[in-house]
């Protein structure tokens, strides 16, 4: 059998795959003896490299089943530690320390340093061995769908818990080899500030991050900017940088008689440095990998094999740590090099039996130049398929312009980061002539960046596809490959071809447009806030509120992340029930830098709201149309309704949360309506107006007001409504005390369960036919 170690390196992975992800072991049984029967009956495979394929695939197993993030929960968090520092990070306001403990832990200590110049001047390094003191904390748990996990992230690289330090000293600076070590990390520190100097600040984000692998710089804007065109694995040192430099170095050297030996040892010299200067992250990791497995076979004189390495390297990266396969730059990392090769695989199979015709001048220009263009589309389409399954998965969206940005893009980006790198040390030479050249070197790559940043960008939102999917595109994708190695003749190539790109096509559709919909309810977990998201089954979107007063870039980082999970892509209304801001924050943000368009801002009949104002303004200057609501005003999205029950204008009550704004939300289902109340901030004078305004208002869920405060839900109210459910939303530990312990008990007097998204997150209502389930994002959630 054709490159038997990646055979059995890929039987590997996907044992411990099966395991991280939670597959039964009797389901893993079943199809190892599935595909052992498979293989004996349509491969040459041996009896012993299949039952080998078996061991592997256990032992792969075995590896995912002792993974950290099942040690996560146990792990005993202390407020005094001593250990090694193995990365440090400058931030605009702190400084990440990421600190061994013992051979399985590892703590972020987080050092303050706004407004505390003492600790702002003390620097620290790889090797030192530190004691730190202070408060310390687990990481937060996404609370919504789409918001980053932050626990899964920092726990896949062995990071366990965090620690706010108060109190930190440097016990030990470091071994002798760690001494010597430092003058690399001083050069990147170095080559940083002459990058900061030499440039715009925007194009010293995007060098500092490309070379160094420092993102401190990289604004947000330009961040988001770059993650729209598929770039940002491009700029943030993925280890296709070094390739091209080790290789390089490795072939010139070779080019000059050195011999195979000193010249594979130099460009691995390169890279440990290189590797050592940009923290060595995981796609840094798999870059070096690849370049060991390769140079070490070229020294021992075997064919270069690069589906093999990428295997044996994935191998080797997630034995050592398996939760690496969680995170979305592994995966990607390895995905855009796979990409590359199923790329280089169509070229092969589709010029197979290709005759090499010559006609003068016109058949070089289509020999040559023509079949490059045709090579490098066919690489881009590469990585955008084996790609895309991974994009969709953790970022929601399909960059559309990068496709055709990448084909100068790559050869650019190649270019630009070693001569940036050779100014950078150039510039830091203090030699007035040689000094000189490199700020103008910078100077041009700037003005170069200047005009790449004036590019239009688009993403193409889709929501996260489902396991059914991703399997279906892969099998799209086989049976596409599989097609190119047949040899057709006349006619028959035409129909293959045409065969090729419907598969592809119907593959892509079906991954990018098919999305099992539903009709849903969410009350997300803004912190201390309130917001509800109304989703019809055919696309409609429908929001209620969205601030908080204690998580930074609501909007940003929690709400349009949840958005585009679920696909969404406009916004068809959004109310507002009043002008605090822990309920308007995310509509104020949206309103300045939303990608999702807005089709209607709807605001509540209050006489005198600064806030409103506000609101009314901006959104006029996106000329997004502002509506005001009445009682008995009604919106119809999809199969919900929501009618308007309160205020008007001449109930305004003194205290501004009893002039909030109060739905009734409504669903046809079966027999009967489903019904729910919206209650922004209202409270107990308010409620008393609102049932003498309306009666009696018999609702399944109660979304109740002012966060569970004491002064609002009163008995009276709730023998009127007779909810079964009640949802609150506060944040976690606030420092009002909601829910207050009194309008717990008078929910637990009336007989109706509640939850709240402090503890549980997002709460979910998820309509059937005829019935609603009621479901807590932290509890369904799955890696």
């Amino acid at each position: 059998m054709k490159r038997p170690l990646m055979g059995a390196g890929i039987a590997l992975v996907a044992g411990m795959a099966a395991a991280l992800f939670g597959v039964p072991g009797l389901w893993v049984a079943i199809t190892v003896v599935v595909c052992i029967v498979c293989l004996m009956k349509w491969t040459e495979c041996s009896l012993i490299y299949v039952l080998g394929l078996s061991v592997f695939l256990f032992v792969g197993f075995c590896r995912g089943m002792t993974s950290g993030l099942d040690e996560y929960g146990s792990i005993q968090m202390e407020e005094r530690i001593q250990g090694e520092v193995w990365r440090v990070q400058e931030k605009p306001e702190s400084t990440y320390i990421y600190v061994k403990v013992d051979k399985k832990i590892s703590v972020l200590v987080v050092v303050a340093c706004q407004g505390n110049e003492k600790e702002r001047r003390k620097e620290y390094y790889k090797g030192q061995v530190i004691q730190a003191a202070g408060r310390a904390e687990v990481f937060e748990r996404p609370g919504n769908p789409g918001q980053f996990d932050a626990e899964t992230y920092y726990v896949s690289q062995g990071i366990m818990y965090r620690l706010r330090a108060d109190e930190i000293s440097v016990v030990y600076e470091g071994s002798w080899i760690w001494r010597r070590l430092r003058f690399l990390e001083k050069l990147k520190g170095a080559i940083f500030d002459f990058y900061s100097l030499a440039m715009s600040e925007d194009g010293a984000g995007v060098v500092q991050a490309a070379v160094l692998g420092d993102r401190s710089g990289f604004q947000e804007d330009l961040r988001r900017y770059y993650q729209e065109n598929g770039w940002m694995h491009l700029v943030t040192t993925s280890g296709l940088h070094l390739s091209f430099i080790a290789m390089g170095l490795y072939r010139r050297l070779r080019k000059s008689t050195v011999a195979i030996l000193p010249s594979t040892v130099m460009a691995l010299l390169l890279m440990m440095a290189y590797g050592y200067m940009t923290d060595f992250g995981d796609s840094m990791l798999r870059a070096m990998g690849m370049m060991v497995f390769l140079l070490v076979g070229r020294l021992s004189g075997r064919k270069m094999d690069v589906p093999t390495a990428l295997v044996l390297t994935a191998d080797v990266l997630l034995l050592l740590r398996p939760e690496r396969l969680f995170l979305a730059g592994f995966q990607l990392s390895f995905g855009a090099v796979a990409g590359m090769k199923v790329g280089k695989y169509v070229i092969k199979y589709w010029r197979n039996g290709e005759k090499v015709q010559k006609n003068g001048n016109a058949g070089i220009f289509k020999e040559h130049y023509l079949k490059k263009i045709s090579d490098i589309l066919w690489v881009q389409m590469g990585i955008f398929l084996v790609t895309l399954p991974i994009l969709l998965w953790h970022m929601y969206e399909v960059p559309l312009m990068g496709f055709f940005y990448n084909f100068f893009m790559i050869p650019l980006v190649s270019l630009i980061v070693p001569t940036a790198f050779a100014a950078g040390l150039i510039g830091i030479s203090h030699m007035p002539i040689l000094t000189g050249a490199a700020w103008k070197v910078m100077w041009g790559i700037d003005q170069l960046l200047k005009w790449i940043h004036k590019l239009p960008s688009s993403a193409l939102i889709c929501g996260r596809p489902q396991w059914r999917q991703i399997l279906l595109f892969s099998i799209f994708m086989f049976m596409a490959l599989w097609l190119l190695r047949r040899k057709p003749v006349g006619r028959k190539k035409t129909v293959k071809s045409m065969l090729f790109a419907v598969i592809l096509a119907v593959g892509c559709f079906i991954l990018m447009f098919v999305r099992e919909r539903t009709d849903q309810i969410l009350c997300m977990d803004v912190g201390q806030g309130d917001g509800i998201c109304i989703l019809g089954k055919d696309g409609q979107a429908v929001l209620v509120d969205g601030g908080s007063s204690d998580v930074k870039k609501l909007y940003q980082y929690r709400i349009e992340p949840m958005l585009k999970y679920y696909g969404v892509r406009k916004i068809d209304a959004w109310f507002v029930t009043h002008g605090d801001s822990d309920h308007v924050s995310g509509i104020e943000e949206a309103l300045d830098s939303s990608r999702i368009s807005v089709k209607q801002v709807i605001l509540p009949e209050i006489s005198e709201d600064e806030t409103l104002d506000e609101i009314r303004r901006s959104a006029g200057e996106k000329s997004i149309p502002v509506r005001t609501i009445r009682p008995g005003d009604q919106l119809k999205a999809g199969n919900f309704r929501m009618t308007c029950l309160y205020p008007k204008a001449e109930w305004s009550l003194k205290d501004k949360n009893n002039n909030s704004l109060v739905l009734f939300l409504s669903r046809r289902m079966g027999e009967k309506d489903f019904r729910m109340l919206l209650m922004g901030d209202l409270e107990s004078e308010g409620e008393a107006l609102l049932l003498e305004k309306n009666g009696a208002l018999d609702c399944d869920v109660l979304k109740v007001g002012h966060h569970g405060s004491s002064g609002a839900t009163s008995m009276n109210f709730l023998e009127a409504v007779m909810p079964e459910w009640a949802f609150i939303s506060c944040g976690a530990d606030n420092r009002y005390g909601h829910p207050h312990v009194e309008t717990l008990e008078r929910l637990e007097r009336a007989g109706c369960q509640y939850l709240t998204t402090a503890r549980q997150g997002a709460l979910i209502l998820r309509f059937s036919s005829g019935d609603y389930q009621v479901l807590a994002w932290k509890k369904i959630r799955k890696y």
